[in-house]
C-alpha cells in the first residue's frame, strides 16, 4: 500500500509539473507572435486641424530646388524631388500647407495617409492630412529647399 501511495504521489508531482508550464512549441510561438508586434509600424500621430482657406493664398506657387529627403516619426523615409511644384492650400498655426500640384504626396506608419508638408520659419515642419483633417508635427524639422515661383 505504501507503494502504491509513492507512485501515486510522484505520479501527481510530474502532472502538476508538466501542467504549470507550457509546452515549449507555445514558448516559441509566443516569442514569435511578440518579434511580430514589435516590428508593426507606428501609427501616425496626428492632431485635429483648423485649416484656413483663403481664395488668395491658391495664388502662390513654390518649386523644390533641391531634393528633400525627410525621415518621417514612424521610421519610414520619404523624399521631394527637385522641380516638384506646390501651391498654397492654406494656412494653420504650424505654417503653409502646401499641396503637390502634380503628384500625391504620402506619409506612412500603420497606415498610408495622403500629406501636404507644412513649411514653417523655412523648414518642413510636418504634414496636413486631408482626409483626417489633422496636422501631424514633424520631431526633426526638415530645411524647406523650395522658393516661390512667380507665374
Amino acid at each position: 500500500m505504501l507503494v502504491l501511495q509513492r507512485w501515486i504521489s510522484e505520479s501527481a508531482k510530474a502532472i502538476s509539473y508538466h501542467l504549470d508550464r507550457p509546452p515549449p512549441s507555445s514558448i516559441f510561438t509566443i516569442v514569435v507572435y511578440a518579434l511580430l508586434l514589435t516590428a508593426c509600424a507606428s501609427e501616425v500621430f496626428r492632431e485635429p486641424a483648423v485649416l484656413n482657406i483663403s481664395e488668395r493664398s491658391h495664388a502662390r506657387n513654390f518649386v523644390v530646388v533641391e531634393m528633400i529627403n525627410i525621415k518621417l516619426d514612424s521610421g519610414y523615409e520619404r523624399k521631394i524631388d527637385m522641380g516638384t511644384s506646390f501651391t498654397v492650400y492654406g494656412t494653420l498655426p504650424q505654417g503653409l500647407a502646401l499641396k503637390p500640384t502634380k503628384t500625391v504626396f504620402t506619409i506612412e506608419g500603420a497606415h498610408m495617409h495622403e500629406a501636404f508638408p507644412v513649411i514653417g520659419d523655412d523648414k518642413i515642419v510636418g504634414f496636413y492630412l486631408p482626409v483626417e483633417r489633422a496636422f501631424s508635427p514633424l520631431s526633426n524639422h526638415v530645411k524647406a529647399k523650395i522658393k516661390e515661383r512667380k507665374i
